[in-house]
């Protein structure tokens, strides 16, 4: 138990010896703004009489009390005390937090739990003062102890709900002896991408080491034991030539993905007429079609459907999609390109990807446009293997070969319907697959468009 020292009463000679240097020299640096034609007379007096009265307030407001000594015992230390007004503002404070956030008692009990950290930790809503060990998470708990103890900041790492969340927990002193404030960051989004980061320079560096392995082996096969074989150049320069085309077209959907990623933050502000736009990117395919032995087959209505789009993207859509399907197609079978209008995003999204009642659905990309925006469809079917349903929800990832789910040996960079999902991103709009195993595969894009008497 001891005493305070008693407060020191402030000097009343040394107050209005301040009070005399602050008036006097407030008023002569005024009279010198005087002198030199800086002010007026009337600002002039009307600055002293402010200055006067400021300085008269100041040696007032010094003014000491009558003479108090205050004396306490004190039997803790002033931070180990909290009052209820104290409790109340800490819970307060923790509350208001947008990140979840709990204060541990020096008993080891949540005294203090906000809405965002029961959700986080699956704690009952009703429960006022529950132990920390419910938190069921031993690396937490030991920093906790560890901060109870000896006062230290720590930060420790971990996982949530089965792995799918992480999670960094900012772990501090609370304003209590032993108690500990704690905080939590969500880095799960961090975490994966850089997850997604890692594996799109591994893949990537896959998918060119790959046909450049091929040809280098090549060159050093006809520099050596078939340097004088001219007649197997011939078909060496072939592979080569394929391999080289290989590296071509995934050096230009890597540049694509990156060029689309760059700008999907950015919403399209030209206006385009989808009916002429998919017609004509149909038109390019026919060709590559007639070469695969499928028939393509292009359905759109007879109104215009206007959008606010870029219209190279949105024929890179159609033309990802229909080469997808022309791969895919049974030889002799039907691709197809149906174009469309609904009166609203929920209505494109069945009319482009909900026609076949047994098929096996994926929502690849969800749109963010609003569901009774009206909205433009375009949907591409093929007649092929279908796909197995354990690899719809994949489809959308970059460097995800469509063929090992289907089976088979068909060339492809397996960035084609990331670029898809990326540039409708952009578009607001939805991406979605449904399969039918032995009967063929359709996907749907859907998006807002601009309002027209003419369409539906």
């Amino acid at each position: 138990m001891s005493q305070s020292k008693p407060e020191i009463e402030p000097d009343p000679p040394k107050r209005f010896r301040d009070f005399f240097v602050l008036t006097s020299g407030g008023v002569a640096v005024l009279a010198l703004l005087l002198v030199t034609g800086a002010i007026g007379l009337v600002e002039w007096m009307t600055a002293a009489v402010v200055m006067t009265a400021g300085a008269l307030a100041f040696y007032v407001g010094s003014a000491p009390a009558a003479q108090k000594i205050r004396t306490a015992e004190v039997l803790d230390p002033p931070q180990s005390k909290t009052t209820e007004g104290e409790d109340t503002a800490i819970e307060s404070f923790i509350a208001a937090l947008p990140l979840p956030a709990l204060l541990v008692s020096p008993a080891g009990q949540l005294s203090s739990v906000n809405r965002h950290a029961r959700r986080l930790f699956r704690l009952d809503e009703t429960a006022t003062s529950v132990p920390a060990a419910l938190l069921r998470q031993p690396d937490l708990l030991a920093a906790i102890e560890r901060v109870s103890a000896d006062g230290a900041n720590e930060r420790v790492e971990f996982t949530q709900h089965g792995d799918a969340e992480v999670w960094m927990a900012h772990v501090r002193p609370g304003p209590e002896s032993g108690s500990v404030l704690s905080v939590f960051e969500d880095l799960t989004a961090v975490r994966r991408a850089e997850k997604a980061r890692a594996d799109f320079l591994a893949n990537a560096s896959h998918e060119l080491r790959t046909p450049l392995t091929a040809i280098g082996g090549f060159i050093e096969t006809m520099r050596g034991p078939a340097k004088d074989d001219k007649d197997a150049w011939d078909g060496f320069l072939d592979i080569m030539a394929q391999q080289t085309e290989r590296m071509k077209r995934l050096v230009a959907d890597l540049l694509s993905l990156s060029r689309i990623e760059f700008s999907e933050h950015r919403a399209p502000s030209t206006e385009i007429e989808l009916v002429d736009l998919a017609r004509a990117t149909s038109s390019g395919l026919i060709p590559i079609a007639e070469d695969a032995g499928i028939k393509l087959h292009f359905d759109a209505p007879d109104h215009l459907i206007r959008a606010i789009a870029d219209d190279d993207e949105i024929a890179q859509v159609i033309q990802n999609l229909a080469s997808n399907a022309i791969k895919y197609a049974r030889r002799g079978g039907e691709v197809q390109i149906l174009v469309g209008s609904a009166p609203t995003m929920a209505d494109a999204a069945t009319a482009c990807s909900r026609q076949s009642v047994d098929a096996k659905r994926s929502l690849l990309l969800q749109p963010y446009a609003a569901s009774g925006a009206p909205a433009l469809w375009v949907r591409v079917t093929d007649d092929g293997e279908g796909i197995s349903e354990e690899h719809l929800p994949r489809l959308g990832e970059r460097f995800y070969r469509v063929d090992e789910s289907r089976g088979g040996k068909i060339e492809g960079t397996g960035l084609g319907l990331a670029i898809v999902k990326h540039i409708m991103a952009r578009h607001r709009g939805g991406l979605a697959v449904e399969s039918l195993e032995g009967h063929g595969t359709a996907f749907g894009v859907w998006m807002p468009r601009l309002k027209d008497d003419a369409s539906a």
